[in-house]
């Protein structure tokens, strides 16, 4: 969904993201990063050792994971929606599809409806192949904004 709330990712929206992440010590225990493609926001969670959660078969925990896509819409809300929108979850669902495998875990978050004061996403983890996700999480958001706060 593109509109004046959330236009285009920019270099402005990568710089929120990175603000936020350089000043929350979970963002930065995630290794959680985002760039922009061809697609929009890409976010990347870079494979770090204290994420797997079971080390026989070397899979990323799936606390983890569902962390990780819950950061994702919260990075998109305050990538796209600019600097004066904070942003809370109000609910999360996590499918596990697959193993997350040891190595870096990445996601997209598409915003499926966006109200005054709700947003609902859908977001896709997945690792060297997109097609092939490893979770899918639906995450409804509550906007506050200077004159819904």
């Amino acid at each position: 969904m593109t509109d004046d709330f959330f236009p285009p990712a920019n270099d402005a929206a990568i710089a929120r993201i990175d603000d936020w992440r350089d000043r929350s010590s979970v963002l930065q225990w995630l290794a959680f990063s985002a760039s922009i493609d061809d697609d929009g926001l890409l976010y990347r969670l870079s494979f770090a050792e204290h994420h797997i959660g079971n080390p026989a078969i070397r899979a990323i925990h799936g606390g983890v994971v569902s962390s990780f896509l819950q950061v994702c819409a919260l990075a998109e809300i305050r990538g796209r929606g600019g600097p004066t929108i904070t942003a809370k979850p109000v609910s999360v669902h996590c499918d596990f599809l697959r193993p997350a495998k040891g190595e870096d875990l990445l996601g997209r978050a598409v915003v499926i409806q966006r109200g005054t004061r709700l947003v609902f996403l859908e977001l896709t983890g997945f690792q060297s192949d997109a097609g092939k996700p490893v979770a899918k999480a639906n995450v409804a958001i509550r906007l506050h904004t200077d004159d819904t706060a």
